[in-house]
């Protein structure tokens, strides 16, 4: 299942939250915890472990297609579910880009079908709720923090500037 959203932002804002692998808790609410389980911070093989409340899995890289995708299996689930995985799409549109989110769910076994399209249906709307997070986090919060730095950097040089004429 794949949802998508336009946000007001540039590819590569978009692609510079996206590849901050481990930085996924400051923007998506439904993670409380991320963190890099290898050395490798970015491209294939990167894994990070994220945290939802008590229940925790690993999301290994398996696509790294910079600026434009990123996709990676999550492992940890019960054992009905041969593979998850989750594809970001990054693409230019007007006014902006846009991001979507896909979820697919294999079975292990023919009979947990049924089962894996349920998990699909939960899959989508967890992944929906990225999508508003991380629109937020790029139209709202970044700029916003972007912004205080400025303000510090300049409040910073301005001390500078008048202990000097002192």
């Amino acid at each position: 299942m794949k949802k998508a959203i336009k946000v007001k932002c540039s590819l590569n804002e978009a692609w510079e939250v996206l590849s901050s692998f481990d930085s996924i808790s400051d923007w998506a609410s439904n993670v409380s915890h991320s963190c890099f389980l290898t050395e490798q911070e970015a491209g294939l093989e990167t894994i990070r472990r994220i945290q939802t409340g008590n229940n925790s899995v690993t999301e290994h890289v398996t696509v790294w297609d910079k600026p434009r995708s990123i996709a990676y299996e999550i492992r940890g689930f019960p054992p009905v579910f041969k593979k998850v995985t989750n594809t970001w799409l990054i693409t230019p549109c007007e006014n902006g880009t846009q991001l979507s989110l896909e979820v697919e769910i294999l079975p292990i076994r023919r009979p947990a079908t049924p089962i894996a399209g349920l998990g699909c249906l939960i899959f989508s709307r967890i992944n929906k709720g990225m999508l508003s997070d991380i629109k937020h986090f790029l139209e709202e919060i970044k700029p916003y923090n972007v912004l205080e730095k400025k303000i510090s950097l300049l409040s910073t040089r301005l001390n500078e500037l008048e202990n000097n004429d002192a």
